[in-house]
């Protein structure tokens, strides 16, 4: 599913949103707005009066002191545009990095309350496109393109008013054709807009699927698929680059349209102050900044068109922008909640009914049962029993359809999320790493900890033989995602990170799935000894990990069907445990029969 399912409300002009973006910085562009104008006057509008100047009054009158103040004046005009454009530069870069700061901001904050769910049906290369090159195409045409956009604006007025003065005829004409020709462009750049979405979604495609090429590459190469990987990657990169061609051409069909604005202006405007000279309404010098100044004008409206159609080039990415913001925050993660002290680490379910957003399946029905502070506890199952669920439950990454969940006596809902999950530490099958050192991921769960407690936790979770391997000890990398660490390595590195936290409720969902069964006993002792004032819920597979809870909770089908210590589940011999218990011990002992 992609996030173009939910429709923002009715939205603004492509312009208008610019502007929106834009007011907070008024100041900014007010002052950027003044020193353009002041830059307008010194490049074009003096250069082309002195034109006339010169043809009317210098030349016919041999004045060489006129002349010599003439090429002062366009001197000075020339250091004073140079001057004016340092300082135009500097605002519009300055404008457009804080707007799009502010942009990436606003969506990445966003991303960070929306519901769980939303990930699930959204893939990493869109929502990355989403919050980085989408903001991207909003800077590219605020410093690049704005500037000159607000110059042409104002070029337009300022000349079409000295146009009016020498002749209103003049003005009339250029104004007249200007209205047609952006009626005109803007007709041809609904049609760039559209190509420009497609190319948009077409980019965020070969992204995501350039991410997967990447970050798969193990897995393509021991499947023998590399080549496959390649005309995947090329079929897609083909699809991008025809709905870029199509964005080209309806660009091109703009641009004819813009260039012929010139011809046609200037033509007109030569013949009428040609007219007007025969009846001694206009001089030649006037005839002649007359000329200058239509064609300035006329490169000016050029401009202004081909600035408005980036505007309308820059809507797709903006209307993207709108539909992610448009996605509503999970209550869990805006709505503040009670806050305490540290939890005692009790934890309740009663009548859990669950069932994830948008499926009729139910995964939990009617789960009940407590676990008190310090308890060991187990929940073991079958796959796809609902183990697992139950932990994104309590850290509230879904909400329960009915029932309760509590901790400490409270149902989670009036805990405050970030509170209750400061209470929790978790160690998953699937380990998340971050591309810094040792230090840096042992310091997510507690980013105040010495370096004596860093190593403390390491040796509780077994790791002292890697640290003493490694030549820069904690500040060694661990690579992308952990790419430099074994399975084991990472998974214990990321139980060390748990121990570390030291938070009064532990949860171990698949922890030992990549350890050997030595490291494992190893382990679970280390546990048990850093969490006797803890409560620990162990999920698991593999039951040879649970045979020290204090408590084993078996669920079948999301719901329980047994609970009780190792040795009571053990005496129901048609029970759920029993027969998976049986089932373990039976592949363990044949393994040891054949490796024998």
């Amino acid at each position: 599913m992609s996030v173009n399912t939910v429709s923002p409300q009715k939205k603004m002009g492509d312009g208008k949103r610019v502007l929106a973006f834009l007011k907070p910085y008024k100041k900014w562009v007010i002052a950027d707005s003044i020193v353009i104008a002041i830059s307008q006057v010194f490049s074009a509008l003096i250069p082309t009066l002195a034109l006339g100047w010169l043809v009317d009054t210098i030349l016919p009158g041999e004045n060489s002191q006129w002349l010599w103040g003439l090429m002062w004046l366009l001197i000075f005009a020339g250091l004073m545009d140079l001057i004016m454009m340092v300082i135009d530069e500097y605002f519009c870069h300055q404008t457009a990095k804080t707007v799009t700061n502010w942009q990436k901001l606003r969506l990445f904050n966003h991303l960070q309350v929306l519901p769980y769910s939303f990930y699930h049906n959204n893939s990493s290369g869109e929502l990355l496109a989403r919050v980085s090159d989408d903001p991207d195409t909003l800077h590219n045409f605020l410093a690049w393109e704005g500037s000159t956009f607000m110059a042409s604006v104002q070029g337009v007025f300022i000349y079409s008013l000295v146009l009016l003065w020498i002749h209103p005829y003049l003005m009339i004409t250029s104004v007249v054709l200007g209205v047609i020709f952006y009626w005109t462009s803007n007709y041809v750049g609904k049609r760039t807009r559209a190509a420009s979405a497609d190319a948009r979604t077409e980019a965020s495609r070969y992204l995501e699927r350039l991410r997967e090429s990447v970050t798969g590459i193990h897995l393509s190469r021991v499947m023998g698929v590399s080549d496959s990987e390649v005309q995947s990657v090329v079929a897609i990169r083909d699809t991008f680059v025809k709905h870029s061609i199509r964005e080209l051409k309806a660009r091109m069909q703009s641009v004819v349209v813009i260039a012929s604005y010139n011809g046609f202006a200037l033509g007109l405007v030569y013949f009428i102050s040609t007219l007007l000279i025969w009846n001694q309404g206009l001089t030649s010098g006037q005839m002649l900044t007359a000329g200058g100044l239509v064609t300035i004008a006329a490169n000016e409206m050029q401009r202004l068109l081909r600035n408005w159609l980036s505007v309308r080039r820059t809507g797709p990415a903006l209307d993207r922008s709108d539909i992610l913001l448009s996605h509503q925050p999970s209550e869990a993660e805006t709505q503040e909640g009670v806050k305490g002290g540290r939890a005692s680490g009790e934890i309740g379910l009663n009548d859990v009914t669950f069932a994830y957003p948008g499926k009729e399946e139910t995964v939990l029905s009617g789960v009940s049962f407590q676990i008190l502070a310090g308890e060991k506890v187990a929940l073991v199952g079958p796959s796809g029993s609902g183990k697992s669920t139950i932990v994104d439950l309590l850290f509230r990454l879904y909400d329960t359809k009915n029932g309760a969940i509590e901790v400490d006596g409270r149902n989670i809902a009036e805990w405050d999320t970030a509170w209750l999950r400061s209470q929790m530490a978790i160690v998953t099958q699937d380990v998340q790493l971050r591309s810094g050192s040792l230090a840096d991921n042992l310091r997510i769960g507690k980013p105040d900890a010495t370096d004596e407690e860093l190593l403390k936790a390491l040796h509780d979770s077994g790791l002292d033989d890697l640290i003493e391997t490694l030549p820069e000890g904690l500040n060694t990398k661990v690579g992308e995602r952990g790419s430099l660490l074994s399975g084991g390595q990472k998974q214990r590195l990321s139980l060390a990170r748990a121990i570390l936290k030291d938070s009064p409720i532990l949860i171990l969902d698949e922890a030992s799935s990549a350890l050997d069964p030595i490291t494992e006993t190893k382990i679970n002792e280390a546990v048990l000894r850093s969490g006797r004032k803890q409560t620990i819920l162990i999920i698991s597979h593999r039951l040879s990990t649970v045979l020290s809870a204090d408590k084993i909770i078996v669920l079948e089908n999301g719901r329980i069907v047994e609970m009780g210590s190792h040795a009571d589940l053990l005496h129901n011999h048609d029970g759920v445990y029993s027969r998976l218990f049986g089932r373990e011990a039976g592949i363990g002992e044949k393994t040891f029969t054949v490796e024998g």
